[in-house]
């Protein structure tokens, strides 16, 4: 009795160390209730160190903390375990039970009118042991797919990481823009106040009308507005780059820096056929249809297992004890009992005729294959459609860009003719707003095209999967070396804008030719 509770003790001890699955929980940055008083981790030095922050460093950043891309991180781990549980069925299962009864009586013997009483305690234990020998190889083919679900899982769980590094490019990109239509509505103010400043001078001797004053005036607070509003648009695409980082303060540091958008290359690609190729070899959602293909193959092999007959051993071993205390008359008497029982066997189970099920079941198995066939074929053209979209797009971008490079220069040089037409009297004002309207228009389309070739080249690289060496890296939360500790708190920061040179003020600072530069803050009527 003794030795089975021993035996019993030490299988639940196995389960329940078998069940724990240790894992890093997030950052509290991300579970607290308050922003303002919560407490920093690890993930707020993120960026400590970095001046100016590359594309590169920032896709690195996202992949080892962004919490989504952590999350589908940790589905492999359970597809895994999944795994392991499909090889737990090639071992035999072993069954503990135990119990005892306990019946108490009382009665009158009606011969000699005696009170009897009577205790029956009976424990029992029993150990049952059963071990499928065979059973048509379902179990191979059921390990078979849960090692594909795992390939598949951990192939999606890389194409999610695809599709991070693909977003933070994007993301990226238009906090770049941003910062570009700040410095041209910054530059088109800058314009305006210099004109405006001239235009006060003639204005002054009754060289020209107020009209021309007043133009300036609202055509610098048109300037003005459109800064406000690229400032905006700053903070919110920093915004959404630091939620993609994993950046707990929801924004970046003012000390990050980003490179001009007008020092991108244009560079021209090989051929269509080298990213078609390396999309067609590294794409890991197309590897995932692939490995869910054999799961739908296996299924199907699963089935033909039905006609096969079903061996199976087992083995079982009991313990049952009583223990019965009688009293009548004031004397007791005891009668103990002890049983043990041990058995084994082989158990063949074979099924010969089920109204047709197993061919049904067959059949329904080829028709689910077909489908998967299909689908796979459906994606491998998608990916050859997103390769070459991708590649056309850029290859667009590319030459509108360079299209916009000469359209800039010529606008630019037009502006600068007409402002010293102007200043020279032998133009009209309407013909000076016009050709700086040009120009801010051209600064504005070039820079789009600009962040327009950075995303199709992003795009391009995702769609031909030219990053695949970063698909399978780790989050950071997987690197056991790595623990995430409290620390003082970081200093506050303001919110970060791009550093714009303020307008000198107008009593005291002139132009090269003489004439007072205002202050935007002295613009308004």
């Amino acid at each position: 009795m003794k030795q089975g509770l021993r035996i019993a003790g030490a299988l639940f001890a196995i389960a329940l160390i078998a069940g724990c699955e240790s894992y890093q929980e997030p950052p509290l940055d991300y579970t607290g209730s308050s922003y303002t008083q919560r407490k920093h981790t690890e993930a707020d030095k993120l960026l400590i160190g970095i001046s100016e922050l590359s594309l590169v460093k920032a896709q690195e950043i996202a992949v080892a903390n962004n919490p989504s891309y952590i999350a589908a991180y940790h589905a492999i781990t359970a597809a895994k375990m999944k795994y392991y549980q499909a090889l737990g069925a090639y071992s035999p299962t072993i069954t503990a039970k135990g119990g005892f009864d306990h019946v108490s009586r009382e009665y009158m013997r009606s011969t000699a009118y005696e009170l009897s009483r009577s205790q029956n305690f009976s424990p029992s234990l029993s150990i049952q042991a059963d071990w499928l020998l065979f059973d048509g190889f379902a179990r191979e083919f059921q390990v078979k797919i849960a090692q594909s679900n795992f390939n598949a899982q951990k192939a999606m769980t890389e194409n999610d990481c695809r599709i991070l590094i693909r977003s933070v490019a994007y993301a990226y990109n238009e906090v770049m823009l941003a910062a570009e239509n700040i410095r041209i509505a910054v530059e088109d103010m800058q314009f305006q106040v210099k004109n405006l400043g001239y235009t006060e001078l003639k204005f002054q001797v009754g060289a020209v009308p107020l009209s021309d004053v007043l133009n300036f005036r609202a055509q610098a607070n048109v300037a003005e507005g459109k800064r406000i509003t690229a400032e905006a648009k700053y903070e919110t695409a920093l915004y959404a780059l630091a939620v993609l980082m994993g950046y707990p303060e929801g924004t970046l540091p003012p000390s990050i820096k980003f490179p001009s958008v007008n020092s991108i290359r244009l560079d021209d690609l090989p051929t269509v056929e080298i990213y078609l190729d390396n999309a067609l070899a590294n794409r890991p959602d197309l590897r995932a249809y692939r490995e869910q293909l054999k799961v739908v193959k296996y299924q199907l092999y699963q089935t033909y297992s039905s006609y096969s007959p079903t061996v199976s051993a087992y083995a079982n071993f009991g313990l049952n004890g009583q223990n019965l205390h009688t009293t009548s008359n004031g004397h007791g008497q005891d009668q103990n009992e002890d049983n043990a029982s041990f058995g084994f066997g082989v158990n063949a189970q074979w099924t010969l005729f089920n109204g047709f099920i197993r061919y049904n079941k067959v059949r329904e198995a080829k028709a689910n294959l077909a489908v998967q066939q299909f689908k796979v074929a459906d994606n491998w053209l998608r990916v050859i459609q997103e390769v070459r979209n991708a590649y056309i797009t850029y290859i667009q971008n590319v030459k509108q860009s360079r299209l916009y490079e000469k359209t800039l220069a010529i606008t630019t040089r037009q502006r600068d003719l007409v402002d010293d037409q102007y200043r020279a009297g032998n133009t009209a004002l309407t013909r000076l707003n016009e050709v700086q309207r040009d120009l801010v228009d051209a600064q504005t389309t070039l820079a789009s095209s600009y962040i327009n070739v950075l995303n199709a080249k992003a795009q391009l690289e995702a769609a031909a999967g030219m990053n695949a060496d970063d698909y399978d890296r780790a989050p950071k939360s997987f690197d056991k070396k790595i623990s995430v500790v409290g620390f003082d708190p970081l200093p506050a920061v303001s919110k970060p804008i791009p550093v714009i040179p303020a307008s000198p003020s107008h009593d005291r600072v002139t132009d090269k030719d003489g004439y007072p530069v205002w202050n935007p803050d002295d613009l308004a009527i």
